[in-house]
């Protein structure tokens, strides 16, 4: 079940930023001061294959894969994205629904509904990644 983190650090007065998590997947929210979803990222199968589903009002849908830099044990880069392929999203909605019943219901129903958008968006005829 997502779980709220604590004390994360709000550094733009025009939004607030959220971040839940679990053993599957880390939410970060971004509201708008009216309290409307701005963007997020869904990263999603933390502890194997990471990948993560970006979503803001301003740029739209981004799937991408986490390269933790993690390839030898004496050497430790920055984790960064790379691409990925198509997005799966009947089992990333399917996940989300069983994990995400703690969440306010306006986050928990807009990133559900996203996840199903991108399902199509990101598909493979409408692909840009």
């Amino acid at each position: 079940m997502l779980q709220k983190i604590r004390g994360v650090r709000q550094d733009d007065e025009s939004r607030e930023r959220a971040w839940f998590q679990d053993d599957y997947f880390d939410l970060f929210v971004w509201t708008g001061l009216a309290g409307q979803v701005v963007a997020f990222q869904l990263c999603y199968e933390r502890t194997g294959n990471e990948r993560v589903l970006v979503w803001s009002d301003a740029g739209g849908f981004l799937h991408r894969r986490i390269d933790d830099g993690e390839h030898t044990p004496v050497k430790n880069m920055s984790p960064i994205m790379v691409s990925d392929g198509r997005f799966a999203a009947g089992g990333i909605a399917a996940e989300f629904d069983l994990r995400s019943g703690g969440l306010d219901a306006n986050v928990r129903e807009f990133v559900r509904r996203k996840i199903g958008e991108a399902g199509l968006e990101l598909s493979p005829a409408h692909s840009r990644i």
